[in-house]
């Protein structure tokens, strides 16, 4: 894994896109500070961390520094040479990922001296602060999760990043689509149900080539799962209320950045929260480079 680790970060600096991702991102995050903290007397750095203007800046760079990650080896065919390696898919995954994760984390670092440049100003609150800016580092490293994932399904580059451009804006987007549908019961029911339905054809593709009898399994979570909806709408529906909203809610990973440091006060369910995000997509991407390999 270290091998590969050293391998795709000297790749990222030995060309111009790892210091344009740095000096880009750098550079939107300390304008919207100066704007947000310094020019509007606004002691708490994570105010300006949750600005939209950050969030479009996840969707034109996450795209950027991912969309090579797998899909150019697919297409280059080296990947054949990460396949017969010695070290398992789960590895190769992790060292890409954290690869990633070090390019990101050099321009949140330079966010860490913000809190003591508002120092300057007056007493601010440092701990709410740095608190903030570690959940945003969290929040960016589940949207390139979710680009590393894209990336190992194409073998395109360009398709790869419109991908996951698109992924990042609807869920940008899904915050403000609630008033859309209604809050009915009823409503969430279909949706779950629906839902369920997906994440098993996604299932079924994603381990069709890896898993025995993977047809018995998708049918048996699409159905298990729908009843299992269905039983607990006929015991108490109220438990429906809303929750369709509430659902997209939680898929916004900016909204959720927002509600957990909207209060200054840091929230470990907001790791959680993250991890399982990150946790969910890693996994997945190393179904999908199973898939290939066995296929």
């Amino acid at each position: 894994m270290l091998a590969i680790y050293k391998k795709e970060v000297k790749a990222y600096f030995s060309t111009m896109t790892g210091y344009a991702f740095i000096a880009f991102f750098t550079l939107v995050v300390g304008f919207v500070f100066y704007m947000i903290n310094v020019n509007n007397a606004q002691a708490y750095v994570g105010y300006a961390l949750q600005q939209a203007y950050v969030s479009i800046m996840f969707m034109v760079l996450v795209p950027v520094l991912t969309m090579k990650i797998f899909a150019d080896e697919r297409h280059s065919k080296t990947d054949q040479m990460l396949f017969t390696a010695p070290v398992t898919i789960g590895k190769i995954v992790a060292g890409k990922f954290f690869a990633v994760a070090t390019v990101f984390s050099v321009p949140v670092l330079v966010t860490l001296l913000y809190p003591l440049i508002m120092m300057d100003y007056g007493k601010i609150p440092v701990g709410a602060s740095y608190s903030a800016i570690f959940g945003f580092w969290m929040m960016g490293l589940a949207f390139f999760s979710i680009g590393i994932f894209i990336s190992s399904i194409t073998e395109n580059q360009i398709i790869s990043a419109v991908a996951t451009f698109a992924i990042i804006l609807f869920s940008f987007m899904l915050r403000y689509m609630t008033g859309i549908f209604s809050g009915k019961a009823i409503t969430s029911l279909i949706a779950i149900c629906l839902l369920i339905v997906i994440f098993s054809i996604i299932y079924f593709l994603m381990a069709r080539t890896s898993v025995n009898n993977v047809i018995i399994y998708t049918i048996a979570i699409a159905v298990v799962g729908c009843a299992l909806a269905i039983g607990l709408y006929v015991f108490d529906n109220g438990i429906f209320e809303g929750l369709l909203q509430n659902l997209m809610l939680h898929l916004s990973l900016s909204y959720m950045y927002q509600h957990f440091f909207s209060t200054e006060v840091f929230d470990l369910s907001s790791v959680a929260y993250f991890v399982s995000i990150i946790g969910f997509f890693i996994y997945m991407t190393v179904l999908s480079i199973q898939k290939r390999r066995w296929s």
